[in-house]
């Protein structure tokens, strides 16, 4: 298993987002996701029971994201915008950093799996800008929903660049 920061910048406005995010935490990144690998031993857990790359090479990642449609095979929220989901990325050093991490594969599978569908925590990223914007508990954002798959407690202190500084220092 592994942790991918994501310091690529998409098209459009979603790019304006990701630079705007960037430019605010100070940092490189502006995303994560946790990254399932053949021989984690979660094969079961994946969407379509296997760890293996597709033929394009995209390995299957949980994070949650505001603006992506969740997949129709989604156990909650199916079709809807924004929250947990499993999604297949060619992670292309070009846009991602991938570090390796020795957290347990089957609980983050596990809680992955238990939370898909979990909204996404709006109030938190408004909070980054301006502090009297609270977190939701029961939302998560990218990086909260990564920290929690780590097992990291107090998740919805990290943004993207933050939890990537505590992953590559274990």
């Amino acid at each position: 298993m592994k942790f991918a920061s994501y310091h690529g910048t998409r098209a459009g406005l979603l790019g304006i987002g990701n630079w705007l995010i960037r430019l605010r935490l100070r940092g490189r990144f502006s995303h994560s996701e946790i990254v399932f690998e053949p021989g984690d031993g979660v094969d079961n857990l994946m969407p379509d029971g296997t760890c293996a790359p597709d033929a394009a090479g995209a390995l299957w990642c949980v994070s949650s994201t505001g603006l992506e449609r969740l997949p129709a095979w989604s156990p909650r929220r199916a079709g809807r915008m924004g929250g947990v989901r499993f999604k297949r990325i060619v992670l292309t050093p070009a846009k991602w950093t991938l570090d390796a991490t020795d957290a347990d594969p089957l609980f983050a599978a596990q809680w992955a799996d238990e939370n898909q569908g979990r909204l996404y925590d709006w109030r938190l990223i408004f909070g980054f800008v301006a502090w009297v914007f609270r977190n939701k508990r029961s939302r998560v954002m990218c990086s909260e929903a990564c920290a929690e798959m780590l097992g990291i407690a107090d998740s919805w202190r990290f943004d993207p660049c933050s939890l990537r500084a505590v992953v590559i220092s274990q």
